[in-house]
């Protein structure tokens, strides 16, 4: 997969643009650059005035480009027209809910991807919200089993990775316990890719260290969710329940959590929800100083001393969920 680095090119005065939103019978009047594999940098792919071919979008696709690139003028337009083909998308009824989420899981990967990248709030928030309402309509599909989401997933040790990942499963798992309403499962789906936000103030070093961390290393990771309170707690388009997500996914309910050990219903339920598929999470994917586990050791695992501080109720319906047939 390609990382978040590689398609964020936004802050260097391009972005990215996924392939898989281009057709031929609608393609914007912008010029479209191609990242030269060998050197890193954009080369002009098609000029405004020249129309795509399906031959165009044939190699592409064989060639494995996944992104092109826009100058950052034709950034609104652009943005636009991106979430005029994820509308269509989502409500694509010749495709299946399968291949529509694994479509947008690309797309909305890059979305984000730039949003942490430029490290921009208010665009993080922006893109947050609707992510959200894309992944939502789509994970509350009949069709959707939780099989499909696991096998949808990629796994790798990205921030936005996990944050989507962590996303999708927290609105899996409140539907299946019945615990929140329609918009709430939106909001929990926001709260869900902002978890982690409090790591855009943790160094690149710490954070993607080949080597299990040292334990000055350990705490400065441990100040994230801190870090991520302090950036979102004046804000007005932000709820309690998803602030405590925040501030509390790693908390536990025995209080041997962090960043202040909080105790049973101290920890609020979205945090309890996102502790669970956090851990799960983390355990299922590829991590730089190991590879990922699979189900049925993970869940062998959370059995023993990691699910102490869990509620427990929220983990033995996620552990049914996952591995029911």
């Amino acid at each position: 997969m390609t990382s978040t680095s590689e398609i964020a090119i936004q802050c260097l005065g391009y972005t990215p643009i996924p392939v898989a939103l281009l057709s031929c019978d609608e393609v914007p009047m912008v010029d479209l650059y191609r990242k030269d594999v060998e050197t890193g940098r954009l080369r002009l792919y098609r000029a405004a005035n020249v129309p795509m071919l399906p031959e165009d979008l044939e190699r592409l696709e064989q060639s494995k480009v996944s992104w092109l690139y826009t100058p950052e003028v034709d950034h609104g337009e652009m943005q636009l027209y991106i979430r005029r083909k994820l509308d269509y998308l989502v409500r694509d009824n010749t495709l299946s809910v399968r291949d529509r989420f694994r479509r947008l899981n690309e797309v909305v990967t890059g979305i984000l991807g730039s949003a942490f990248e430029v490290d921009e709030t208010d665009e993080l928030m922006r893109s947050s919200a609707y992510v959200a309402s894309k992944a939502v309509q789509l994970l509350c599909e009949d069709e959707m089993t939780s099989g499909d989401l696991i096998a949808l997933l990629h796994h790798d040790y990205q921030t936005v990775t996990h944050s989507l990942n962590v996303s999708y499963m927290m609105v899996s798992l409140a539907r299946e316990m019945r615990i929140a309403s329609d918009s709430e499962l939106q909001s929990i789906a926001v709260a869900g890719l902002l978890h982690d936000i409090g790591k855009l103030s943790v160094s690149e070093r710490i954070l993607n260290k080949s080597q299990r961390l040292q334990r000055r290393e350990e705490r400065v990771a441990q100040k994230h969710p801190a870090h991520g309170f302090r950036r979102l707690c004046e804000r007005t388009d932000i709820s309690f329940g998803q602030l405590m997500v925040v501030y509390q996914h790693h908390e536990r309910t025995t209080g041997k959590g962090y960043p202040v050990g909080a105790v049973g219903d101290e920890i609020h339920p979205w945090a309890r929800l996102c502790s669970v598929v956090n851990v799960f999470e983390s355990l299922i994917s590829n991590r730089p100083y190991r590879r990922r586990y699979p189900l049925t050791e993970a869940f062998q695992i959370m059995d023993g001393p990691l699910s102490a501080g869990l509620d427990r109720e929220m983990y033995r319906c996620w552990k049914q969920l996952i591995l029911k047939k």
